[in-house]
């Protein structure tokens, strides 16, 4: 009997080819992400003005920059500031002082700023699967960092203000499932990072209960609460107040008008001077169909959402309350006492504030929960047509892409402050340091002259 060998598929007998298929997977979707975080971190980026883009902000200065020249640029992570760390702005801050030259520092810190808030956005994207399985509904949370409407005026592209988008991230890490040890690991590193950035990401607590309670989801509940460990010993360390702040400093009706103008009214009207100009025209007005689309879209969730879905909006919409609330209440101003606003405090005092961007982006949240409820009860089909929503979203939030007014839009530009005090210390030898004006117009920095001559 004649016995004939049949040859195997060369693919069956080949070990390497196996391996190098998810090797060849992985590199790219980590090009993508890369791709993505650029793209994201560009168009960012372009929403400042060329003058804003060189201008430094208040702590970037005078703060982080200062401590990173005097403490080191790895060393002064852990140095606390205002009563708690900063360690996502020390670390931009660090890494802009090291690789580029001093006069280039703003405009790598506001870019490098603008990184990590596309790093957020393109995290937001993965993290949020456990809620979303559909990817369309994540792009829609994806692009709300970097689109808020009111995110140039004061919190886009500085390193002073990067905690907010932290603060953002911080549940969608609470609630997201790793899969293998190195993915525990990313998770526990992303938490540490953020919760030793934003000491308000306590209000998280709760939920990070939950998840280690009901989903037996450790790696991001225990990083949050060693961060936020990490701040208690900051806030002993380096007090914030130097008497404990009066709780009932603001008044109720002030929190609640300011929410109601600053965290839901930014998202309709961005621009503040005409706002105002509505609440003096139209009162409360003004507000009103912001806030009735905002109670309505949790309305609709949380009666005929799924539990995840219900339980995802109600604390968005709790989170953004609170955020508010704990950002205003611990930092009392007359500029936030809006229930006593007169019409010239209207038209003269009333701007939109940095502690409106978290609650903002909190609350445009409950748009992709609406349209995943939609699709589950038939109303957005399960085809290609559910990307429509976030099509809308995106020509909706870019409608303020280029209206921005932001703080930093007049200077003093960070190049011309370092000619100038180049110049005076060589034209004095005796000079050790030359003082930098940044803004806001009270702020500013001593640099060494050994620095400024590039020593």
């Amino acid at each position: 009997m004649k016995i004939t060998a049949v040859a195997a598929p060369s693919h069956r007998l080949d070990p390497e080819a196996k391996t190098s298929r998810p090797i060849r997977a992985h590199s790219i979707r980590a090009a993508g992400v890369l791709a993505a975080v650029a793209v994201l971190g560009f168009l960012s980026w372009f929403r400042l003005p060329e003058v804003t883009r060189g201008t430094l902000w208040a702590e970037d200065a005078a703060v982080f920059l200062a401590d990173t020249m005097s403490i080191g640029a790895w060393q002064s992570i852990a140095d606390p500031y205002a009563g708690y760390l900063h360690t996502i702005p020390r670390l931009v801050s660090g890494i802009a002082y090291t690789v580029a030259p001093i006069d280039a520092y703003a405009t790598l810190v506001s870019f490098l700023s603008c990184v990590v808030v596309a790093a957020v956005s393109v995290g937001t994207y993965f993290l949020s699967a456990q809620i979303f399985p559909h990817r369309s509904y994540r792009l829609m949370l994806a692009l709300i960092p970097v689109l808020v409407p009111v995110g140039p005026l004061e919190v886009l592209g500085n390193v002073a203000n990067l905690h907010w988008y932290l603060l953002w991230l911080c549940p969608w890490l609470l609630v997201y499932e790793p899969r293998g040890w190195t993915g525990r690991a990313g998770l526990v590193v992303a938490t540490l990072a953020a919760a030793t950035t934003e000491i308000i990401v306590g209000i998280f607590l709760p939920l990070a209960l939950w998840s280690l309670v009901k989903r037996r989801n450790y790696a991001a509940p225990l990083a949050l609460v060693a961060g936020i460990g990490l701040q208690l010993l900051a806030t002993v360390a380096d007090p914030r107040y130097a008497e404990t702040p009066r709780l009932d400093s603001m008044q109720p009706l002030s929190v609640i008008y300011g929410f109601i103008l600053q965290a839901v009214g930014s998202i309709w009207e961005p621009d503040a001077r005409t706002m105002a100009l509505n609440i003096v025209t139209f009162g409360g007005f003004a507000v009103v169909v912001p806030s009735i689309i905002v109670l309505g879209l949790l309305a609709y969730i949380t009666i005929y959402g799924r539990a995840p879905l219900k339980v995802a909006a109600l604390y968005a919409a709790g989170a953004a309350a609170a955020c508010w609330a704990a950002a205003t209440v611990l930092n009392p101003s007359p500029e936030f006492d809006f229930a006593n606003f007169s019409r010239d405090d209207w038209l003269s005092g009333f701007t939109f504030f940095r502690y409106a961007v978290t609650p903002s982006m909190f609350l445009l949240a409950l748009v992709p929960m609406a349209c995943a409820v939609a699709e589950d009860r038939g109303i957005i089909g399960r085809n290609r047509a559910r990307y429509l929503a976030p099509v809308l979203m995106a020509v909706f939030l870019s409608t303020s892409y280029f209206e921005a007014t932001p703080a930093r839009q007049t200077g003093p530009e960070w190049t011309t402050g370092v000619r100038a005090a180049a110049a005076q210390c060589a034209a004095d030898p005796s000079l050790t340091e030359a003082v930098i004006a940044v803004t806001p117009a009270t702020w500013q920095v001593a640099v060494p002259c050994r620095v400024l001559s590039g020593r």
